[in-house]
Protein backbone atom coordinates (compact mmCIF):
# COMPACT_ATOMS: atom_id res chain seq x y z
CA UNK A 1 0.00 0.00 0.00
CA UNK A 2 1.20 3.19 -0.81
CA UNK A 3 1.26 6.30 1.71
CA UNK A 4 0.79 9.64 1.23
CA UNK A 5 3.98 12.82 1.88
CA UNK A 6 1.83 13.19 5.45
CA UNK A 7 2.75 9.44 6.36
CA UNK A 8 6.54 10.82 6.96
CA UNK A 9 5.43 13.18 10.10
CA UNK A 10 7.22 11.56 12.91
CA UNK A 11 9.91 10.01 11.43
CA UNK A 12 13.53 11.25 12.41
CA UNK A 13 15.66 12.35 9.14
CA UNK A 14 17.59 9.14 8.91
CA UNK A 15 15.03 7.15 8.90
CA UNK A 16 12.31 9.21 6.55
CA UNK A 17 11.08 8.02 3.08
CA UNK A 18 10.69 9.98 0.29
CA UNK A 19 7.25 9.63 -1.44
CA UNK A 20 5.32 9.79 -5.26
CA UNK A 21 2.18 8.94 -6.71
CA UNK A 22 4.00 5.56 -7.52
CA UNK A 23 7.47 4.86 -6.12
CA UNK A 24 8.10 4.86 -2.47
CA UNK A 25 12.44 4.94 -1.92
CA UNK A 26 14.46 5.42 1.29
CA UNK A 27 17.43 7.35 1.21
CA UNK A 28 20.48 5.48 1.35
CA UNK A 29 22.44 6.06 4.82
CA UNK A 30 25.50 7.87 4.79
CA UNK A 31 28.95 6.07 5.63
CA UNK A 32 31.66 7.69 6.89
CA UNK A 33 35.21 6.77 4.38
CA UNK A 34 37.88 4.82 6.26
CA UNK A 35 41.23 4.08 5.49
CA UNK A 36 41.08 0.96 2.77
CA UNK A 37 38.28 2.78 0.96
CA UNK A 38 40.14 6.18 0.45
CA UNK A 39 42.95 3.81 -0.84
CA UNK A 40 40.87 1.75 -3.15
CA UNK A 41 37.59 3.57 -3.97
CA UNK A 42 35.38 1.23 -6.12
CA UNK A 43 34.79 3.39 -9.92
CA UNK A 44 31.77 2.17 -11.56
CA UNK A 45 32.52 1.85 -15.00
CA UNK A 46 28.94 3.99 -15.81
CA UNK A 47 30.07 6.61 -13.52
CA UNK A 48 29.33 9.92 -15.17
CA UNK A 49 31.31 13.19 -14.98
CA UNK A 50 31.10 16.61 -13.64
CA UNK A 51 33.71 19.31 -14.89
CA UNK A 52 34.93 22.03 -12.33
CA UNK A 53 35.35 25.04 -13.28
CA UNK A 54 39.13 26.61 -12.47
CA UNK A 55 40.14 30.18 -11.79
CA UNK A 56 43.38 31.77 -10.37
CA UNK A 57 43.86 32.32 -6.65
CA UNK A 58 43.04 35.36 -5.36
CA UNK A 59 42.15 36.85 -1.90
CA UNK A 60 38.87 37.99 -4.08
CA UNK A 61 38.92 34.96 -5.75
CA UNK A 62 39.04 33.24 -2.33
CA UNK A 63 36.07 35.58 -0.63
CA UNK A 64 34.42 33.01 1.46
CA UNK A 65 36.73 30.06 1.20
CA UNK A 66 39.83 31.19 2.95
CA UNK A 67 43.57 33.48 2.17
CA UNK A 68 46.32 32.82 -0.01
CA UNK A 69 49.57 32.33 2.09
CA UNK A 70 52.73 34.32 1.29
CA UNK A 71 54.21 32.88 4.64
CA UNK A 72 52.80 30.15 6.84
CA UNK A 73 53.38 32.27 9.98
CA UNK A 74 51.12 34.51 9.04
CA UNK A 75 48.19 31.81 9.99
CA UNK A 76 48.85 30.59 13.67
CA UNK A 77 45.90 30.12 16.37
CA UNK A 78 48.80 31.89 18.79
CA UNK A 79 48.32 35.38 16.27
CA UNK A 80 44.29 34.94 15.99
CA UNK A 81 44.58 33.77 12.43
CA UNK A 82 43.84 29.97 12.50
CA UNK A 83 40.52 29.30 13.20
CA UNK A 84 39.85 26.78 15.51
CA UNK A 85 36.52 25.83 16.61
CA UNK A 86 35.13 25.44 20.29
CA UNK A 87 34.27 21.60 20.75
CA UNK A 88 30.18 21.06 19.67
CA UNK A 89 28.06 20.01 23.06
CA UNK A 90 24.85 18.39 22.73
CA UNK A 91 23.40 19.20 26.51
CA UNK A 92 21.56 22.54 27.16
CA UNK A 93 24.54 23.60 29.46
CA UNK A 94 26.97 25.58 27.19
CA UNK A 95 30.17 25.55 27.20
CA UNK A 96 32.84 27.70 29.85
CA UNK A 97 34.09 30.55 28.05
CA UNK A 98 37.74 29.79 26.41
CA UNK A 99 37.29 26.24 26.58
CA UNK A 100 36.28 23.82 23.53
CA UNK A 101 38.88 25.27 21.40
CA UNK A 102 42.16 24.67 23.06
CA UNK A 103 43.59 21.75 21.28
CA UNK A 104 45.58 23.88 19.02
CA UNK A 105 47.02 22.64 15.70
CA UNK A 106 49.37 20.19 14.04
CA UNK A 107 51.19 20.47 11.19
CA UNK A 108 53.99 19.02 9.14
CA UNK A 109 54.80 17.46 5.04
CA UNK A 110 51.80 16.33 2.94
CA UNK A 111 53.54 14.52 0.43
CA UNK A 112 51.95 14.21 -2.91
CA UNK A 113 52.92 11.43 -5.43
CA UNK A 114 51.64 10.21 -8.79
CA UNK A 115 51.61 6.43 -8.97
CA UNK A 116 49.89 3.53 -11.60
CA UNK A 117 48.62 6.93 -13.04
CA UNK A 118 46.95 8.49 -10.27
CA UNK A 119 47.76 10.76 -8.13
CA UNK A 120 48.04 9.75 -4.01
CA UNK A 121 48.63 11.93 -0.78
CA UNK A 122 50.24 11.00 2.36
CA UNK A 123 49.26 13.36 5.32
CA UNK A 124 52.36 13.03 7.39
CA UNK A 125 50.94 15.97 9.91
CA UNK A 126 48.86 12.69 11.21
CA UNK A 127 49.68 10.21 13.57
CA UNK A 128 46.73 7.66 12.50
CA UNK A 129 46.46 4.95 10.19
CA UNK A 130 43.67 6.93 7.85
CA UNK A 131 45.96 9.43 6.55
CA UNK A 132 47.18 7.62 2.91
CA UNK A 133 44.43 8.44 0.15
CA UNK A 134 43.90 8.41 -3.35
CA UNK A 135 43.25 11.62 -4.36
CA UNK A 136 42.14 11.71 -7.79
CA UNK A 137 42.31 9.32 -11.09
CA UNK A 138 44.01 9.91 -14.31
CA UNK A 139 41.71 8.08 -15.76
CA UNK A 140 38.43 6.29 -15.45
CA UNK A 141 37.78 2.64 -15.29
CA UNK A 142 35.87 2.99 -18.50
CA UNK A 143 39.10 4.52 -20.58
CA UNK A 144 41.93 2.28 -22.10
CA UNK A 145 44.59 2.39 -20.62
CA UNK A 146 47.02 3.69 -23.12
CA UNK A 147 44.99 7.06 -22.63
CA UNK A 148 47.17 7.40 -19.14
CA UNK A 149 50.17 5.59 -18.58
CA UNK A 150 51.63 5.33 -15.17
CA UNK A 151 53.18 9.09 -14.48
CA UNK A 152 57.21 7.95 -13.89
CA UNK A 153 56.45 7.06 -18.54
CA UNK A 154 54.15 10.10 -19.30
CA UNK A 155 55.04 13.25 -20.85
CA UNK A 156 53.65 15.54 -17.89
CA UNK A 157 51.99 17.66 -21.12
CA UNK A 158 49.14 14.74 -21.51
CA UNK A 159 47.95 14.88 -17.53
CA UNK A 160 45.92 17.75 -17.22
CA UNK A 161 42.86 17.24 -14.99
CA UNK A 162 42.14 14.44 -12.11
CA UNK A 163 38.40 12.89 -11.97
CA UNK A 164 37.92 13.03 -7.93
CA UNK A 165 35.40 10.59 -6.38
CA UNK A 166 34.99 12.05 -3.20
CA UNK A 167 35.61 15.32 -0.64
CA UNK A 168 35.12 16.23 2.80
CA UNK A 169 35.76 18.93 5.41
CA UNK A 170 36.61 19.66 8.83
CA UNK A 171 34.12 20.92 11.42
CA UNK A 172 37.17 21.45 14.16
CA UNK A 173 39.53 24.02 12.31
CA UNK A 174 41.15 25.64 9.59
CA UNK A 175 43.57 24.45 7.03
CA UNK A 176 46.80 25.50 5.24
CA UNK A 177 48.39 24.03 2.60
CA UNK A 178 51.75 25.95 1.66
CA UNK A 179 54.59 24.96 -1.60
CA UNK A 180 57.70 26.71 -2.24
CA UNK A 181 58.42 24.46 -5.39
CA UNK A 182 55.72 23.85 -7.16
CA UNK A 183 52.11 24.85 -8.00
CA UNK A 184 48.84 23.45 -7.13
CA UNK A 185 45.15 23.44 -7.62
CA UNK A 186 42.82 22.68 -4.51
CA UNK A 187 38.88 22.12 -5.13
CA UNK A 188 36.62 23.68 -2.90
CA UNK A 189 33.56 24.41 -2.29
CA UNK A 190 31.57 26.50 0.76
CA UNK A 191 30.73 25.79 4.24
CA UNK A 192 27.65 25.02 3.04
CA UNK A 193 26.69 21.67 5.36
CA UNK A 194 26.37 18.47 4.85
CA UNK A 195 24.02 19.21 1.68
CA UNK A 196 26.41 19.30 -0.96
CA UNK A 197 26.48 19.14 -4.54
CA UNK A 198 28.86 18.58 -7.02
CA UNK A 199 27.62 21.91 -9.18
CA UNK A 200 29.12 23.78 -5.46
CA UNK A 201 32.46 23.50 -6.81
CA UNK A 202 35.10 25.60 -7.90
CA UNK A 203 38.90 24.40 -8.54
CA UNK A 204 41.72 27.14 -7.41
CA UNK A 205 45.09 27.35 -9.03
CA UNK A 206 47.93 28.53 -6.81
CA UNK A 207 50.84 29.73 -8.03
CA UNK A 208 54.32 28.33 -6.62
CA UNK A 209 55.90 29.98 -3.90
CA UNK A 210 52.26 30.86 -2.63
CA UNK A 211 49.43 28.59 -0.04
CA UNK A 212 46.59 28.44 0.77
CA UNK A 213 44.46 28.83 4.07
CA UNK A 214 40.60 27.72 4.07
CA UNK A 215 37.51 28.54 6.56
CA UNK A 216 36.43 25.68 9.11
CA UNK A 217 33.50 23.60 6.97
CA UNK A 218 34.95 24.65 3.49
CA UNK A 219 34.78 21.40 1.49
CA UNK A 220 37.60 20.39 -0.29
CA UNK A 221 40.04 17.53 -1.06
CA UNK A 222 43.97 17.98 -0.23
CA UNK A 223 45.63 19.62 -2.88
CA UNK A 224 46.46 18.23 -6.58
CA UNK A 225 49.79 18.51 -8.37
CA UNK A 226 50.75 17.31 -12.64
CA UNK A 227 53.11 14.67 -12.34
CA UNK A 228 56.01 16.66 -13.78
CA UNK A 229 56.16 18.47 -9.89
CA UNK A 230 55.64 15.37 -8.22
CA UNK A 231 56.21 14.12 -5.90
CA UNK A 232 56.43 16.65 -3.32
CA UNK A 233 55.85 17.48 -0.16
CA UNK A 234 54.03 20.70 0.92
CA UNK A 235 53.42 21.70 4.42
CA UNK A 236 50.49 21.35 5.92
CA UNK A 237 49.23 22.76 9.11
CA UNK A 238 45.63 21.99 10.50
CA UNK A 239 43.26 21.65 13.67
CA UNK A 240 44.86 18.77 15.75
CA UNK A 241 41.52 17.38 16.46
CA UNK A 242 41.02 16.68 12.71
CA UNK A 243 37.03 15.63 12.69
CA UNK A 244 36.29 15.07 8.94
CA UNK A 245 33.09 14.54 7.37
CA UNK A 246 33.29 13.43 3.90
CA UNK A 247 30.92 12.99 0.24
CA UNK A 248 31.37 9.81 -1.91
CA UNK A 249 30.25 11.41 -5.22
CA UNK A 250 30.47 8.29 -6.91
CA UNK A 251 27.91 6.58 -4.50
CA UNK A 252 26.01 9.39 -3.70
CA UNK A 253 25.61 10.82 -7.32
CA UNK A 254 27.21 8.18 -9.42
CA UNK A 255 29.45 11.10 -10.53
CA UNK A 256 33.00 12.07 -10.30
CA UNK A 257 34.43 15.67 -10.54
CA UNK A 258 37.20 16.51 -13.17
CA UNK A 259 39.31 19.16 -11.99
CA UNK A 260 41.79 20.90 -14.72
CA UNK A 261 45.53 20.78 -12.86
CA UNK A 262 46.24 24.24 -15.07
CA UNK A 263 44.96 27.48 -16.06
Amino acid sequence: MLVGAAGNKGLPPCCARVYNSRIMTEPKAHQGTDEITYQSPEIPPTVEVHDVPIVRATDESLGGYGKLVDDPENFTVENGSFEIVPWPHAGWRSLDPGTGDEGGTTEGAFRLFWQDGNLFGENLALSTTANKYLLGLGALPSQPAETHPPSEKADPLCVDHVYVWYSDYHPDGGQMFYSKHSPFVANLAPALGDTIKPEDFTAFYVEAGMGLYIHPGVWHNAVYVKPEHAPTDIFGRQGKVHARISVRWTEEFNKVLRVPLSL
